[in-house]
């Protein structure tokens, strides 16, 4: 059983799944970043042993999906917009002395294409785009069967594209950002500002 861990800039999911991808298990909490990294942490721990209890299983192993520039190979969080002051923190290392277990970290949106890869629609194709909206906009890219990340590991962050040069300002530092437009945040600020 694997434990799940989907690290956004609104909310933390957390789930017990098992290989064929099904969920038996889960919680969410806000992610209120403010609070700090160890903060987050104690609440992915409490809700990693409630989903374990839940499901009644042994966990195996933990994947953890998060916003923004993270480093898969070491496991540590990279400059993450989302969440400010979580940056170099390793949850890779902390959830497997914590579980005992391997833990592995992906950009959620790479995550989220390999499991459609894996299990949803693109299962059997060797090319895919996914696109996440919510908080932010992400995108993982399948080509010839592998994820795709880009130059020296770079992630494709696809939401950082002008798509209105005037229109506001992007957490990138540009304007009109195809994520300054677009995501739950950026269209909720339209509609209130238009009613």
């Amino acid at each position: 059983m694997i434990g799940a861990v989907d690290i956004g800039g609104t909310k933390i999911a957390v789930g017990m799944v098992d290989d064929t991808g099904r969920v038996l298990s889960k919680r969410e909490s806000p992610t209120d970043a403010h609070r700090g990294y160890s903060n987050g942490l104690e609440r992915i721990i409490a809700m990693l042993r409630e989903t374990v209890l839940d499901a009644r299983v042994e966990i195996t192993g933990i994947g953890i999906g998060s916003t923004g520039m993270v480093h898969p190979g070491s496991g540590a969080f990279g400059d993450v917009d989302f969440l400010p002051g979580w940056q170099g923190n390793n949850p890779v290392e902390d959830l497997a002395r914590t579980f005992n277990v391997t833990v592995a970290l992906e950009n959620d949106a790479d995550a989220s294409a390999l499991g459609e890869a894996s299990w949803g629609a693109g299962k059997g194709k060797s090319r895919l785009v996914y696109v996440t909206v919510g908080t932010g906009i992400g995108g993982g890219i399948i080509l010839d069967g592998q994820l795709y990340r880009g130059v020296d590991m770079a992630h494709p962050e696809i939401s950082h594209h002008v798509i209105d040069p005037s229109g506001p300002d992007c957490s990138c530092g540009y304007r009109g950002c195809w994520e300054s437009l677009a995501t739950g945040p950026a269209m909720a600020a339209w509609f209130n500002a238009n009613e």
